[in-house]
C-alpha cells in the first residue's frame, strides 16, 4: 500500500471511530432519555389511578368504571392492579395480563415510593406505594412505550446509515485530499530520478510557499551542492595525482631510452642513474603524501584520545626542523604566559599534531626569504592558538581561497620542490581534532598561519 492510500485509510478509520462513537453516545442518551421519560409517564398514569381508587367520592362502581376509563384512554395496552399491604389484588383492568413481579418489587416500593421495572421484553411498570389514614396501598401500572421504541429502532437506522454515508464521504474526500498534498512529493520525486551522477548541476525546483515539501527541496538542492563540490573536488584530485606522476614518469623514459639509443660512457650512465633516483624519490615522496591524505580521510575523532602538551609537541618539532634547514631560525614565544598550565594541554593523537606542526615548519622555512620563522603560542580558557610566520611573498586573493585544495601551489613555489598535499594534510589533521587553520597576508610581506586546538 503506498503512502497515499495508507493516509486517505489511516484518515478514514479515525473519521469511522468518531462518528462510531458518536452514534453510539447518541443512541445511548436517546434510548436512557425514552425509558426515563416513559417510566415518568406511566408513574403519572399509576398515581391517577390511586387517587381515583383511594380518594373517590362516588360509589363503588362508579370509581371503577372511572379507572377503567382512565386505563383505556391511557397509554398503549396500559395495565393496571390495586394492591393491599397483605398484596392482595383490590382492583385489575380487565383482560388476560397477570403482572409477574417478586416480593421484592414491594419492598424496593417500600423504600423508594416507586420501583420501576420491566415486564418481558417491552412492557415497562411502576410500583407505586400511598398510605391513605394509615392503610397502605400499592398502584401497579405497566404499558408499551410502541411509539418510544419505534422511534429508537428508526434512530438505530438512521444512526448506521449516517456512519455509513460519513465513511464513504470521508473515505472520498481523504483520497482527493491526500491526492492534492502528496502532489508536490511525487512532483519533488519524479525530479528527483531525472538527477544522477552524470548531471549534478540539474537541482530541483523550489516552491514559492515555506512548507515541509520546500524545505525538503531546499535541502536536498544544497546536499547536491554538496556532492557535486566533492565529485569535482575528487575529478581535480584524479587529474592533479594522474598528471603528477605522469611528469616523472615521462621524465624517466625519456631518459632511458636516451642512454639504451646509443652506448655511452660510464659517466653518462651514472648521472642517468644519479636523475633516475631522484625521480623514483620524487614518485615515492608523492605516493608516501597520497597514502597519508587517504588514511586521514578514514580517521574519525576518538574522545579517549590521550592528554597533549602542545608547547613540548612544537618545541620537539622545531628540533627536527632545524636538523634538515640548519640555517634557518625559528623562534617560539608566548603572547601571553597562560593563568594556568592546563590551558596548554589539548587532547589528540600526538603524531598527527607533530605531522601537522611538522609540515606548517617546513612550508614556513622553505618560503621564508630571510629563513626566519616566528611561532607565538597564544594559551585561552577556550583552546591553543599557534600562530606561524614568516616573511615572503604573499599570496593573492584568488591563491587563498586554492590553498588547502590537493595539488594547488601558488606562484610562489617556483623553483621549489613539492606536491601541494601537505596544507591539505594539515587541514584534514585539524578538523579531526576539531580545530581551524587560517591563512592571513599582514603588511611587510609577513605571510601568517592562525592554528587554533579548542578545548574539548
Amino acid at each position: 500500500m503506498n503512502l497515499k492510500l495508507r493516509i486517505a485509510f489511516l484518515f478514514s478509520l479515525f473519521v469511522f471511530i468518531i462518528l462510531m462513537i458518536s452514534a453510539i453516545a447518541i443512541y445511548l442518551l436517546n434510548a436512557d432519555f425514552r425509558k426515563e421519560e416513559f417510566f415518568k409517564r406511566v408513574e403519572i398514569e399509576a398515581k391517577e389511578i390511586a387517587e381515583l381508587y383511594i380518594k373517590g367520592q362516588n360509589t363503588r362502581a362508579q370509581v371503577l368504571r372511572e379507572i377503567n376509563q382512565n386505563v383505556e384512554s391511557g397509554l398503549p395496552e396500559e395495565q393496571a392492579y390495586i394492591f393491599d399491604s397483605a398484596y392482595n389484588i383490590l382492583y385489575g383492568t380487565p383482560g388476560s395480563y397477570k403482572p409477574s413481579f417478586s416480593k421484592d418489587h414491594f419492598k424496593n416500593a417500600v423504600e423508594f415510593k416507586q420501583d420501576y421495572f420491566k415486564e418481558g421484553d417491552s412492557r415497562e411498570s411502576v410500583l407505586t406505594y400511598v398510605k391513605e389514614h394509615g392503610q397502605p396501598y400499592y398502584v401497579l401500572a405497566s404499558a408499551l412505550d410502541v411509539y418510544g421504541h419505534r422511534k429508537i429502532e428508526k434512530l438505530k437506522v438512521f444512526l448506521a446509515l449516517s456512519v455509513l454515508g460519513g465513511l464513504l464521504l470521508s473515505g472520498l474526500l481523504a483520497f482527493f485530499y491526500v491526492r492534492q498534498i502528496i502532489r508536490p512529493l511525487e512532483d519533488l520525486q519524479q525530479q528527483m530520478q531525472k538527477i544522477n551522477e552524470k548531471n549534478l548541476t540539474e537541482r530541483v525546483k523550489l516552491g514559492r510557499g515555506h512548507d515541509e515539501v520546500s524545505q525538503i527541496a531546499k535541502n536536498f538542492n544544497a546536499m547536491l551542492d554538496r556532492l557535486e563540490h566533492a565529485f569535482e573536488m575528487r575529478k581535480n584530485f584524479v587529474q592533479h595525482a594522474s598528471h603528477e606522476l605522469r611528469t616523472p614518469l615521462a621524465n624517466m623514459l625519456s631518459q632511458t631510452e636516451a642512454a639504451l639509443s646509443k652506448p655511452q660512457q660510464v659517466e653518462t650512465y651514472r648521472q642517468t642513474l644519479q636523475s633516475l633516483k631522484e625521480d623514483q624519490q620524487d614518485m615515492i615522496s608523492l605516493m608516501n603524501a597520497l597514502l597519508i591524505l587517504s588514511q586521514y580521510e578514514k580517521i574519525t575523532y576518538l574522545k579517549d584520545w590521550t592528554e597533549i602538551r602542545i608547547d613540548e609537541v612544537l618545541y620537539e618539532t622545531v628540533d627536527v626542523v632545524q636538523q634538515q634547514w640548519p640555517n634557518a631560525i625559528v623562534t617560539v614565544d608566548f603572547a601571553e604566559v597562560p593563568e594556568k598550565d592546563e590551558w596548554l594541554i589539548i587532547k589528540g593523537n600526538e603524531s598527527l599534531i607533530k605531522s601537522a606542526v611538522l609540515n606548517l615548519l617546513k612550508n614556513a622555512c622553505k618560503y621564508s626569504e630571510d629563513e626566519k620563522v616566528k611561532i607565538i603560542i597564544d594559551a585561552q580558557k577556550q583552546g591553543v592558538q599557534l600562530i606561524f610566520e614568516n616573511v615572503g611573498k604573499q599570496l593573492s586573493q584568488r591563491e587563498q581561497e586554492r590553498l588547502f585544495i590537493p595539488f594547488f601551489r601558488g606562484e610562489n613555489s617556483v623553483n621549489k620542490k613539492g606536491f601541494g598535499l601537505g596544507l591539505s594534510i594539515v587541514e584534514r589533521i585539524l578538523e579531526l581534532h576539531k580545530g581551524s587553520i587560517q591563512y592571513k597576508a599582514v603588511p611587510d610581506n609577513v605571510n601568517r598561519f592562525t592554528v587554533f586546538f579548542p578545548h574539548i
